[in-house]
Parts: structure tokens; sequence; C-alpha cells
């Protein structure tokens, strides 16, 4: 699962069909449920980015769906009538909990921005309107010990591919399991209205007790 992310960089980089595109941000720290968050799509002229909401409701739910299980897409009717509608979020950062609620957040050894796949919603005309979904699967070794899914990032090579290519389900079977890092944080980031830089510095390892 993945409930709450970051996309602390300014700016990022992303190749596509070899051209580099840079999207520009505004600095976020805690990007939660119903909160609008930047997506890169892709459309006639090429690849642009757009601001859409994060989570959608169904028919049948009251409930807001954030994540889309990777390996059950095409047999979710929230989800298998919007296949075609394939997204990037970009992220350079997300929060799992341990069994205590503390917060522990998952980032590249780099700190570097990756894009994890996502499926979104709306008007073709006016992407700005729509929602949007993350894609999650089984969690890397990295991630395993805190929590059994992740975000499913999209490997490098595979950008272009999840975007617009016809053969985007390979993209599923092979996710990106670079090695993660992880750390403690604050546990005001367990409240969604937080979102200030001091969410993501290390804390003290909180003691267990037995």
């Amino acid at each position: 699962m993945c409930a709450r992310y970051t996309l602390t960089v300014e700016q990022a980089r992303l190749v596509l069909a070899g051209l580099v595109h840079i999207f520009a941000f505004a600095p976020r720290y805690n990007i939660g449920p119903a909160q609008r968050a930047p997506v890169i799509v892709h459309g006639p002229k090429g690849a642009r980015q757009e601001e859409m909401q994060w989570g959608f409701k169904s028919d049948w739910s009251k409930s807001l769906h954030i994540n889309a299980q990777s390996e059950r897409l095409k047999e979710t009717r929230a989800f298998k009538n919007i296949l075609g509608q394939r997204c990037l979020v970009p992220m350079d950062g997300f929060y799992e909990w341990k069994p205590d609620k503390s917060p522990l957040r998952f980032v590249r050894p780099k700190r570097d921005v990756f894009y994890v796949a996502g499926l979104w919603k709306g008007e073709a005309e006016a992407p700005q309107a729509g929602s949007f979904v993350v894609l999650t699967a089984p969690a890397s070794a990295s991630v395993k010990p805190i929590h059994p899914r992740m975000p499913l990032i999209v490997r490098e090579s595979q950008h272009e591919q999840w975007l617009e290519g016809d053969l985007w389900e390979g993209v599923l079977n092979a996710p990106d399991d670079s090695p993660l890092e992880y750390y403690p944080v604050s546990r005001e980031v367990n409240n969604a209205r937080k979102e200030v830089p001091d969410l993501i510095q290390p804390v003290p390892v909180e003691r267990e007790l037995f």
C-alpha cells in the first residue's frame, strides 16, 4: 500500500523517445489522499505535466481508491476501463509505518526522483480535472521487512513503454527493484495536514517496549 509520499525537489528530468523533458515542482513533504499532486501523462503533443487529485470514488464505494494492485488491474471494475489512461507519478520518497504507528521514509540512496506507475481518470480534453491512483506491487527486498507491498517503480528504460506503448503490461512484470533506504521520521507525518520540510528530517529511533 502507498498512502503518503514526498516530492521535495524543485525539478526533475524524464527521458522519453530520446528527448529530455524537465518538469518543475513545488516541493511537497506529505502528499496524501484527496490532495492534488503532479503526474506525467502523454498526449498528441508528447509528455506533459498535470495536477490531479490523488484518489477517486467508484459507483459502489464511498471510499477513495488511491492504490491499484498491479496483479489485478484487468479484473478490478474500478480500473479495467481506464487501462489506456496511464501516467507516471514522480516521487522522491514514500512513507510506511511500523506496527507502533511510527513512520519511516523510504528513499533512493542518492535521494533522486523515481517514477511510479499510475492510472488516471477523467476527460482527455481536460486532464487537469482528473484524478489518479498509484499502482502497487509486492514489496522488494528493501521494503519487505516493513510492509508486504510498495509503489510500483517503473524502470527508467520502460518509462516510455508505460506511458504510450502497446506492450505496457510488461512493465507490471518487471518493476524497478533497485535498493531503497529507510529512516525514521517524526510522527507529525501522521497528520495529513502537516506540510513542512522538517517532516523528512531523520529522528532518533524509538525504543520498543516489551
